[in-house]
């Protein structure tokens, strides 16, 4: 039997620099011609990997009228496979009323980062908020958000709110998603938000550590800081957070948190405590063993603070945001009591890392 004529679509695959991994649902639908359930079957494949070449960011440069299905199919197989991770599954639904033939196609794909910002405006939004002009930015994105000038394109309204989101300007970015769904049914940023909704609103690190600790383990060691000199010191907390992002790309968060103590009886500040958060954009371990070279961190948290004599024996730290990077650092406590007077010093140190943008 003579294949009928089928459309090819000649995809050219953009060059980027960085790649997001999202999950699709898509349904393949063959042509209603009748070609024999194998064929036909082929054909609703073709389809839905078109579909997710797609929604990866492949775009459609021309068209050429080829004969042979075989040829088109080995293409199109070609493409997906750029783009289609392994495990991905195909489901077949069969013939529907209408004739065709249907499947169900569902999976992980690697998405090209996506568009070049065209308008001015917006482009004018991007190197404020690139240069941390945050309420600059997010007032310029709002104006055309909501704005009842018919000058003001849907396109521009659609793109200002999808920047809304993908900066980090909304603290409940689900339900700016669910928004952005029901103004925009239609949208090519669609598929980006709502996997990103879904990755922003799981911790990618959750701490709350409860520490007992006990009066031998002071280390002699002299530490000055603003004037103020200790020769001993305890550690709380020292770790190293690595974080994966929406991107699949690694980031590093740097804790340290100690106790410092000057044990001379005439001193005026016998206690303080030193919280400090540094945040690197590379996987710091994996450099170090590598011996590359580590680009300058960034100061989430500086925070040292001191007990004098005079002072309650037990403080509590509170922070609702701290924001670094892509990055959220929220429900942020931490509480105990200074390690004068007793043998145990207990402590509580809480906090959850989310993405806030991409």
């Amino acid at each position: 039997m003579k294949a009928a004529p089928f459309i090819l679509a000649l995809i050219i695959c953009v060059s980027v620099s960085a790649q997001s991994i999202i999950d699709i649902t898509v349904k393949g639908i063959s042509d209603s011609k009748k070609d024999g359930a194998q064929k036909d079957r082929l054909e609703a494949i073709l389809d839905a990997k078109k579909q997710a070449c797609e929604k990866a960011g492949i775009k459609l440069e021309s068209k050429t009228m080829v004969e042979n299905f075989k040829t088109v199919y080995d293409y199109v197989e070609t493409q997906s496979k750029g783009v289609l991770l392994p495990g991905f599954q195909i489901v077949d639904v069969g013939y529907v009323k209408d004739g065709t033939y249907q499947v169900v196609l569902s999976g992980k794909i690697k998405k090209l980062d996506e568009e070049k910002i065209m308008s001015k405006e917006l482009r004018y939004a991007k190197s404020l908020n690139d240069r941390g002009k945050s309420g600059q930015c997010k007032e310029i994105l709002y104006q055309y958000i909501d704005s009842k000038d018919e000058k003001v394109s849907e396109e521009l309204k659609e793109q200002s709110l999808y920047y809304l989101i993908k900066w980090g300007y909304t603290r409940d970015i689900r339900e700016q998603y669910e928004k952005f769904a029901a103004y925009y049914p239609e949208s090519k940023y669609l598929t980006t938000l709502k996997s990103f909704s879904g990755f922003a609103g799981k911790p990618l690190y959750k701490q709350e550590k409860s520490f007992k600790l006990k009066k031998s383990k002071w280390k002699k060691k002299k530490f000055t800081h603003e004037n103020k000199t200790f020769n001993k010191q305890i550690s709380i907390v020292k770790d190293t957070i690595i974080l994966k992002d929406f991107k699949n790309k690694e980031h590093s968060l740097i804790i340290d948190y100690t106790y410092y103590l000057n044990d001379n009886e005439k001193a005026e500040v016998p206690v303080g405590y030193y919280m400090k958060m540094l945040y690197y954009t590379i996987n710091i371990k994996k450099a170090v063993k590598k011996k590359e070279k580590i680009p300058e961190p960034k100061t989430v948290d500086d925070n040292f603070r001191t007990y004098s004599k005079n002072s309650a024996k037990s403080f509590e730290l509170h922070a609702s945001d701290k924001w670094f990077g892509n990055f959220r650092l929220h429900n942020f406590a931490m509480k105990g009591n200074f390690p004068v007077g007793s043998e145990v010093y207990e402590q509580l140190v809480r906090f959850t890392i989310s993405q806030r943008s991409f």
